[in-house]
């Protein structure tokens, strides 16, 4: 591809950035979207680093603040400079589904095809992903975490031109980063907390490439978090009206909020007290929910039990749309997604999630110039859950002798 068609191509992005930023409201009509100095600063360190021959990055980066345009411009410099593909590896179905609809909608026009890859999709769709892959359609590939745990899709990441793991956090240890260390592929990793997994992050490498950004693409007011006491052993349902006169305002200013449980079980609940407290109808996500139909109907021939008669896709969707709206949830809804208008949060039994996970989940909202809440309910449990990548000591665990991924791969090339 020529140097003019590189160009071609930037240029059609740029237009369909504005487009998009437009269209989102996170620009007014008469401006032109910029990206801040943070993130030009990063995309340049990273991307001419990997010219320069160095195969490990982090990019460490708030929540909210712009990290997943520089992933995606680092993505599309590296596909052009190779020629090859580039993965995005992400915690969650719907963080998947998310970030293929940000990389196309980018994309379009360009020639340049996203394929998608997670349990959610039927075998037809995987072929067809990699048919494209094969003629060169498709150059970006963004997958759940069966992508490190399943040996051909792992064969993917090991030949890609550069693998991104985004919030590398949400990841287990011994499932996933372990294997990500046999990598022989240029890797980034993102993460607002890299020091809970710097034991990890040292051994492959990456922290020693740190990338660091703090300003905030648009001018966002400070989340007012409240940390609420209840009563140890208080059902999570109970703990609700402990927030009510903040559910309550939010709900009047025509929000979208977020409640969060602790388990899968506590979903369902939590929905049924919030219909019958606030007369509105009230989504879930949970994770043994299907993504769509065809992805029910598959778990049931298989065998495999499914909540609900919804999909995941459509909760989501409804979510979305409507204003005000509730969503009760498992902490699934912290790995990245972005919902416009949510500006509360309410998190139950909030001491029985890690600190990192309750960052995450506190930064899904505040997005925009609004005023925000997070309301975190304590005292109300005994369990007390910190990074699954942390131990005792409060260091992250080791789970491979010591040596350096970056001088075994440099000796193997």
């Amino acid at each position: 591809m020529s140097d003019a068609q590189h160009t071609d191509i930037w240029e059609r992005i740029e237009d369909n950035v504005n487009t998009v930023a437009h269209a989102h409201e996170l620009i007014r009509p008469d401006e032109h979207f910029e990206l801040t100095d943070d993130q030009l600063d990063a995309v340049r360190a990273i991307s001419d680093g990997l010219a320069a021959g160095r195969f490990e990055f982090l990019l460490k980066a708030p929540t909210g603040s712009g990290k997943t345009e520089v992933m995606f411009r680092v993505a599309v410099n590296e596909a052009l400079r190779t020629g090859g593909y580039v993965v995005l590896v992400a915690p969650t179905r719907d963080l998947v589904r998310q970030d293929c609809t940000y990389f196309r909608d980018r994309l379009d026009g360009t020639g340049l095809g996203v394929g998608e890859v997670h349990g959610g999709i039927s075998p037809a769709e995987r072929r067809t992903m990699l048919d494209g892959l094969a003629r060169g359609t498709v150059r970006f590939i963004i997958g759940s975490a069966m992508m490190i745990s399943n040996p051909p899709l792992w064969d993917l990441l090991d030949r890609s031109a550069l693998t991104i793991v985004d919030d590398v956090n949400a990841f287990d240890e011994r499932e996933h980063l372990r294997l990500l260390e046999g990598l022989d592929c240029p890797l980034l990793f993102a993460s607002a907390t890299p020091n809970e997994l710097r034991t990890f992050l040292e051994r492959v490498g990456a922290f020693g490439n740190a990338v660091s950004m703090r300003a905030m693409p648009f001018d966002v007011l400070p989340t007012k978090v409240h940390r609420t006491v209840g009563v140890w052993g208080e059902p999570a349902t109970e703990q609700l009206a402990r927030a009510d006169g903040l559910i309550r305002e939010h709900l009047a200013r025509k929000s979208r909020i977020f409640v969060i449980a602790r388990t899968r079980g506590d979903v369902p609940k939590l929905a049924k007290r919030l219909e019958e407290t606030y007369g509105i109808e009230v989504q879930q996500l949970r994770g043994d929910m299907a993504d769509s139909a065809e992805h029910k109907k598959r778990n049931r021939r298989s065998g495999v039990t499914v909540y609900g008669n919804s999909t995941r896709v459509e909760e989501m969707r409804a979510f979305r749309e409507g204003a005000p709206a509730l969503l009760a949830a498992t902490n699934l809804v912290g790995s990245g997604l972005d919902i416009p208008a949510a500006d509360l949060i309410v998190i139950t039994d909030s001491d029985a999630f890690g600190e990192s996970e309750v960052e995450q989940l506190i930064g899904r909202v505040g997005r925009r110039e609004r005023p925000s809440d997070a309301v975190l309910l304590t005292e109300t449990t005994f369990e007390k859950n910190p990074s699954r990548a942390m131990g005792a000591s409060g260091r992250a665990l080791s789970f491979r002798p010591t040596g350096m991924r970056a001088n075994s791969l440099r000796f193997r090339r």
